[in-house]
């Protein structure tokens, strides 16, 4: 009884859900009293044999030092600390902004590291690559250096920005927050060279080196190492320029990197995708004939390998081959897709909307009969799908503006639902108490 009661709050916070474990210890999700504001909360509780190596109070010390550090922080591209203390075990904690979407799990990145992940379209790549370069020149200009620079660390906002986030490995002024001893600095692969020598040492090229594997990555899908550098090579949408700016970030000695920040955000910001080469070339298979008979419509409740099954996906959860067709303008605002017999809203939600509030934005459209119609439901994940087209994959003109992310009318378990971002063609689950922008279907 002792043990639930404790995970169930930490200091007055309510833990809703655990969402992450490493070595220090947990970061779970949780409501603020009263107010039920949705928060991150980080506390310590280490691996035994972190403990036994480093000590306790030393750990504390370090994690410590990282609430500190991040509570001192005020930048658009970096995650925000709003609390510190100790819950009833002595356990010390603090509190950060909760985002839904981070980049690794965006990307489909796992520990299997050298697995294909799923590529990022490259207008999408440089609005992510200048944001966080911009973090980073914020950081380096406080003399620190984050040091563990990858897609997990990198959380997406509900309007699809970047915040860098755990700077428990931070190299504040010359000074170390991570233990002592051989424990690693960095993650493998996103590492700079010089980072495994002497971590101590490094500077925010490190960091430099590291924002630029993360961006190969997202725009091939593969590590820097499994390939060469000339994207110009192998894709169109890419000239010299991009490997010229690859070859530089990631340079073996920091020398022949960019040396700061901001001069290596000058080199992304001149940079030019080929937009004759059509952004579609990113999708996981070429574009197939459209649907000829009615698609999947009733809810169904399915994880893993027979969601994927059930929702026609590859191995990445993306898209296998939808796609080349246009919908039909009818009035009253709407749009019909004359291979599904599928009519769709033309435009959806204005506003990103929970779980919840996505059922009840269906249900007002019904009570007003919307268009002439009192059918109208949350679409499945097979029929999101059905979106897909090649004016949709075409590269926008305004990268910077919300992702393509919406609810689908499946379940993923009790408190999770299925969502379909159609901006890199996948489907995912989230907790129902996340925000995406609804699109309505009705049968035709």
């Amino acid at each position: 009884m002792v043990e639930k009661q404790e995970t169930e709050r930490i200091g007055r916070y309510q833990i809703l859900r655990k969402l992450g474990r490493g070595g220090m210890g947990f970061v779970y999700k949780a409501l603020v009293p009263v107010i039920d504001k949705v928060v991150a909360v980080k506390v310590l509780q280490p691996f035994e044999a972190m403990e036994l190596l480093q000590g306790y109070a030393r750990l504390k010390e370090i994690f410590t030092f990282e609430a500190v550090t991040m509570a001192g922080l005020h930048h658009p591209a970096l995650v925000d600390v709003w609390d510190y203390d100790v819950d009833g075990r002595g356990r010390p904690f603090f509190v950060m902004e909760y985002f839904c979407n981070n980049l690794g799990r965006m990307i489909g990145e796992d520990f299997q590291l050298l697995k294909k992940s799923r590529p990022v379209r490259p207008d999408k790549v440089l609005a992510y690559g200048r944001q966080l370069l911009q973090g980073l020149a914020y950081l380096h200009d406080r003399e620190i250096v984050h040091r563990d620079i990858k897609p997990f660390n990198i959380m997406i906002t509900d309007d699809d920005r970047v915040k860098i986030c755990d700077f428990g490995m931070a190299l504040v002024r010359q000074v170390s927050s991570a233990p002592n001893g051989s424990m690693q600095i960095g993650s493998p692969f996103y590492a700079a060279p010089e980072q495994s020598r002497e971590p101590d040492a490094v500077d925010g090229r490190a960091d430099l080196y590291s924002a630029g594997v993360l961006l190969y990555r997202l725009l091939t899908g593969e590590l820097p190492g499994m390939r060469s550098f000339a994207l110009s090579r192998v894709n169109p949408l890419y000239d010299a320029a991009w490997d010229a700016f690859f070859a530089r970030a990631l340079a073996l000695l920091p020398a022949g990197r960019f040396q700061t920040a901001s001069e290596m955000l000058a080199a992304l910001t001149r940079l030019h995708v080929n937009l004759q080469g059509g952004c579609g070339q990113l999708t996981a298979a070429p574009a197939a004939a459209a649907a000829t008979v009615p698609l999947r419509s009733t809810p169904e409740n399915v994880c893993g390998e027979k969601a994927r099954l059930l929702f026609g996906l590859n191995e990445q959860f993306r898209a296998q081959g939808t796609g080349g067709k246009k919908m039909i303008e009818e009035p009253d605002g709407l749009l019909r897709d004359a291979a599904t017999g599928l009519i769709w809203q033309q435009g959806g939600s204005v506003y990103r909307l929970c779980r919840q509030e996505a059922q009840g934005y269906i249900d007002g459209l019904n009570a007003r009969r919307h268009a002439g119609r009192g059918n109208w439901r949350l679409p499945t994940v097979n029929e999101l799908f059905s979106l897909l087209s090649d004016e949709l994959r075409a590269c926008r003109a305004n990268p910077e503006r919300p992702g393509l992310w919406f609810w689908s009318c499946d379940s993923h378990g009790a408190r999770d639902a299925w969502y379909v971002n159609l901006d890199m063609e996948y489907a995912d689950w989230q907790d129902v108490s996340c925000r995406n922008f609804v699109r309505a279907v009705c049968s035709g």
